[in-house]
């Protein structure tokens, strides 16, 4: 115990220390002298039966406050005597004033309302939720620690409507989660790949103690509650970067009291849960004699009678190999580990909090991995009685690693056949050369080292009784430094004679620095007089941008240990580039509340945001909000049902928001480089590339919103429904312009888009009876959108992809990036029913091939035939979360899903062993033949592609129903091992993503990930062992 003392005390000096302010705070500070009596207790909640941690006790006429550890036990030493009276308060609970007589005493405190009572962090500022008139959905930060993640994106999936998350994997260190809120509003045709059109400029804002910072950067367990802000009305505060919604993200600080270590830590297991099935070798060589022979080619040896009949009994993999073992051989079963540590206290005057962190994964493929290691210290320190600072500053780096080629496309494409490693240490080759175990551990290396540091410092200073000043000063910075060199090599197939041969190393280095600073100064007045309530805000802020990208190339280094870009060949390959940008934000604000007795709501914002993205008048841009709220349960005609539904509002909501993210000085013209002959000389000169546009403005989007807030059933059961409706105009596309110009078109503000939908939620309490007793609490949530293009100017449709690999359009009518292609009416029969059909894809259709509809009925099977065949992005999203609690032990359960979504299959995945690649067990002996008419798949043919093209046939429901985590706790009884330092001591084993319903899994293929040829780094699930430990 006195060990314990000593590191708690010296934890504190060390955070004083850290944060700047020395001991000298204490003598400072004129505290009266307290003697004689003491008061001690524990505090519980009423319902749950269990101690309550940071409830606030003072005692009457004193300003010496105490507040509960996490045995909810406080002492107060006083110069008074019994009886005291003392008032206790706590966020999340009813405070209670009191008058005590003895000492030790117990004392339960009531929660109020869920969800409806409950302070909820909004734009700039806090408010009761019951005083809410606009749509914002919040969360505790507990509730994330609950899966274990690499990346806090993919902690909020499930948990609340409205807010999509798309969890896609992801290398280790490189999560590619990405986050949607009611909707896509604006997309990019000028970028696009087999995901379709780039939509990366719908990802929402997010605020971190006032400051924007990456959501990758956070530490979960730095994370004390999130807002999402869904409607214009929360979110117009925010202006032009607010029409994706935005999100609120509060850190922890500390409370008052000694000081509290917390450790959370966690060892996983990480393995792949999607591995597709190669067809067995007996099977495979069939469907390959079927190929050749229906498309009319010689069948080679490998694929003969005689061939089949010796793989049948053989054992000799070096003589015989398998077709493609890759997903077997190369995934494997990795650790990851991550410990969080943290210290917390002080007294009434200064209160810091030093947090750790350290996360290492390995990756499932060799050669994969990251580490980081993450530092944060926040500190509040109240100066006088009008005059407080808070502070805090953020280190993190981080490093990853891969292979310096990708492997994972040859997992599926151009590596059948091969010996993944002889015994000499020389690899197996395909015909055409590949191998990716030997690209993993002989191609060279990518590294990806981070630094990112974020520093923030505010001021509140009380100008009067209600006024209150408030001066934030945020920076971040962010240092990238990304290098990949391919090593030169050869390996020859010792079986087979074929050779790959790279002569030449080379290096790439790219060094990519930002920095922002952030200033925002706040005037906050309340006023309450009689019924009405009255708070108001205005603001000004300034952001400014800083980038500097430098990328260098060099090759042909002395050998592949010489990794230094000097050290390349100084000729005519070498290559650099690089650029400087800056760019700012200047913006004034304000908000006026109104309420009237509780019951009636009004909330009134306004943005006035300039942009450097923009010139001339459209440099500038207003952003307003308007919404109102009616508290029908509290009115006297209310009273004969408020037994039974205790709380129920209605709102409404209409405001305006922006997207600035255009690309930089877009409103320029481009010049390039051009040559030309001045005298009979060639002379170097530039020339216009592109057209400027000084009337390019902001994208903007109105959105209209009605909801319900109810609490039913003495407040166990709360409820909440939306429905939205949010149209995005001037959305940037390049229109055309006269071609006689020579010009390439610039973007103009042209497309329109609609999303509404409807979300509901509700949650439920079963309280505990007794302390121990049976209690759980289900909460479920349900998103509906429906995402329209329904103006482009008189252009488009805007279609990308091709036939073998997915086709998707941006098209009037449409939702943003439809699945393009042909409709299919099963397979021809017969040579009759194909000279009756007339219209076919390819010449010489036979029966056994896919029947294609002739939409316009022209006799033709082209483009114009093509129609929407799928969904990208899901209309329904949910979440069911299940927590329930008996004596030590706890159960969590998360389920998610999506619904009306769909996946486009191609690559050898679709193509049936037409290529060389991998072919899934799920076309064995179930491709058409004369003897099999009745088959799913149609018939084979090598090297042709007519059966394959971009249809319905290769499109599968993406809709999942998945228990994304579940994880059961212990937590050992302190009492019964006697006095101990420890506070709490809770054990647990977590899974995730350990049991999937969808369709695609007959095709082991993950319904979260994007269509297209499945080359991602596979989707994993963990098994966790971890502790939560408080002294």
């Amino acid at each position: 115990m006195k060990n314990l003392r000593v590191l708690r005390y010296s934890t504190l000096s060390l955070c004083l220390l850290l944060s700047g302010v020395g001991h000298q705070v204490y003598a400072q500070t004129d505290v009266k002298p307290i003697v004689n009596a003491s008061l001690s207790g524990y505090v519980y909640d009423s319902q749950r039966k269990q101690p309550i941690e940071g409830v606030t006790i003072q005692l009457e006429a004193v300003t010496h406050v105490v507040t509960t550890d996490q045995k909810g036990f406080f002492q107060i030493v006083t110069g008074q005597k019994l009886p005291f009276s003392i008032t206790l308060s706590r966020i999340g609970y009813k405070k209670k004033t009191l008058l005590v007589s003895e000492s030790p005493t117990k004392i339960e405190l009531e929660p109020v309302t869920q969800d409806l009572d409950e302070v909820v962090v909004v734009g700039y500022g806090t408010q009761k939720k019951i005083s809410l008139t606009n749509s914002i959905s919040s969360i505790e930060g507990d509730k994330l620690t609950k899966r274990p993640v690499s990346n806090t994106q993919q902690a909020l999936q499930g948990l609340l409507p409205g807010v999509t998350v798309q969890d896609l994997g992801g290398k280790p260190g490189q999560s590619a989660a990405n986050i949607r809120i009611r909707g896509l509003t604006t997309f990019n045709t000028n970028s696009s790949s087999t995901s379709g059109y780039d939509l990366s400029k719908n990802n929402a804002l997010v605020i971190v103690d006032g400051i924007e910072q990456p959501w990758s950067k956070l530490n979960p367990n730095d994370i004390a509650s999130i807002s999402v802000l869904k409607d214009a009305a929360s979110t117009a505060i925010y202006g032009s970067r607010a029409t994706n919604g935005v999100i609120i993200v509060t850190t922890k600080s500390a409370k008052s009291g000694h000081v509290v270590i917390d450790y959370n830590g966690y060892y996983a297991l990480q393995k792949s849960i999607n591995t597709p099935k190669q067809m067995d070798a007996v099977s495979y060589l069939q469907l390959q004699q079927d190929a050749y022979r229906n498309a009319g080619l010689a069948v080679p040896a490998r694929f003969t009678d005689e061939s089949i009949t010796a793989y049948r009994t053989a054992t000799d993999r070096e003589k015989y190999p398998l077709p493609n073992t890759w997903f077997d051989t190369l995934l494997k079963t990795a650790p990851q580990q991550d410990h969080a540590l943290s210290f917390a206290g002080g007294n009434d005057i200064l209160r810091s909090r030093l947090a750790v962190r350290y996360n290492k994964q390995d990756g499932i493929i060799d050669h994969y991995g990251a580490e980081l290691a993450d530092i944060r210290l926040n500190n509040d320190y109240k100066a006088s009685s009008w005059l407080n600072f808070t502070g805090s500053i953020n280190y993190r780096y981080s490093k990853a690693a891969e292979p310096g080629r990708d492997p994972i496309n040859n997992f599926l494409h151009g590596s059948m056949w091969v010996v993944p490693k002889y015994d000499d240490g020389t690899y197996g080759l395909s015909t055409q050369g590949n191998n990716p175990l030997m690209l993993i551990e002989k191609s060279g290396f990518k590294k990806v080292n981070e630094n990112y540091l974020s520093s923030i410092v505010k001021t509140d200073i009380q100008l009067w009784r209600n006024l209150l000043f408030t001066s934030q000063f945020g920076v971040r910075v962010n240092l990238n430094n990304t290098k990949t060199f391919l090593n030169a090599f050869d390996n020859k197939d010792r079986n087979t004679g074929i050779v790959k041969s790279f002569p030449i190393n080379s290096l790439n280095e790219i060094r990519d620095n930002s920095s922002e600073y952030t200033w925002n100064n706040l005037l906050t007045y309340q006023l309450a007089a009689g019924p009405n309530h009255i708070k108001t805000l205005v603001g000004y802020s300034q952001i400014h941008n800083y980038q500097n990208y430098l990328t260098a190339y060099r090759e042909r280094f002395y050998n592949n240990d010489i990794t230094s870009i000097g050290q390349g060949a100084d000729d005519a390959t070498k290559n650099n580039n690089g650029y400087d940008v800056q760019y700012g934000l200047r913006s004034f604000f304000g908000r006026v509340n109104y309420d009237w007795d509780g019951k009636y709501l009004l909330e009134v914002n306004g943005r006035y945001d300039g942009s450097s993205r923009f010139t001339g008048d459209k440099q500038y841009g207003f952003f307003p909000s308007a919404s109102a709220g009616w508290l029908l349960s509290k009115e006297n005609f209310w009273e004969p049902i408020r037994n039974s539904l205790n709380e129920f509002k209605l709102r409404a909501s209409w405001g305006k928001t922006g997207n600035q993210s255009v690309d930089l000085y877009s409103y320029y013209s481009a010049l390039i480089a051009a040559g030309y002959d001045f005298g009979g000389k060639s002379v170097q000169g530039y020339r216009l590339d592109s057209y400027a546009n000084q009337q390019l403005g902001w994208e903007s989007t109105m959105q209209y919103d009605l909801g319900l807030d109810a609490a039913f059933l003495n407040n166990r059961l709360t409820f909440t429904l939306d429905y939205y409706k949010k149209v995005t105009d001037d959305i940037l596309l390049n229109l055309d312009i006269p071609a006689v110009l020579g010009l390439k078109p610039s973007p103009q503000n042209a497309g329109t888009v609609l999303n509404r939908g409807w979300e509901f939620s509700a949650n439920y309490q079963k309280r505990p009876s007794a302390p121990g007793a049976f209690a759980y609490q289900l909460n479920g949530n349900l998103s509906i959108n429906h995402n329209e293009v329904t103006d482009l100017k008189g252009t488009g449709p805007y279609i990308a992809g091709s036939d073998i690999d997915p086709r998707y359009i941006i098209a009037k009518g449409l939702p943003i990036n439809t699945l393009w292609g042909y409709k299919t009416d099963g397979l021809f029969q017969s040579a009759e029913e194909i000279q009756a059909y007339g219209a076919t894809y390819a010449t010489n259709t036979k029966p056994g091939d896919v029947k294609y509809v002739d939409l316009n009925g022209d006799g033709v099977i082209n483009a114009n035939d093509m129609a929407a065949i799928g969904n990208s992005f899901p209309k329904y999203t949910f979440g069911i979360n299940g927590s329930f609690t008996f004596k030590n032990f706890d159960l969590d359960l998360l389920f998610q899903g999506a619904a009306k979504v769909d996946t486009r299959l191609s690559g050898a995945l679709a193509e049936m062993g037409n290529q060389e690649g991998f072919t899934h067990e799920i076309f064995t002996n179930n491709y058409w033949t004369p003897t099999h008419t009745d088959a799913r798949f149609p018939r084979v043919v090598k090297y042709d592609l007519r059966n394959v093209a971009t249809s319905d046939r290769l499109v599968v429901n993406g809709s999942y129903l998945r228990l994304k985590n579940i994880q059961v706790g212990y937590t050992v009884p302190l009492h019964a091992i006697g006095k101990t330092a420890i506070n709490k001591l809770r054990v647990y084993l977590s899974a995730t993503n350990l049991w999937t319903i969808s369709k695609l899994n007959e095709w082991n293929l993950d319904p979260e990930a994007e269509s297209g040829r499945a080359v991602y780094y596979p989707q994993t699930g963990l098994y966790t062992l971890g502790v939560n430990l408080t002294l």
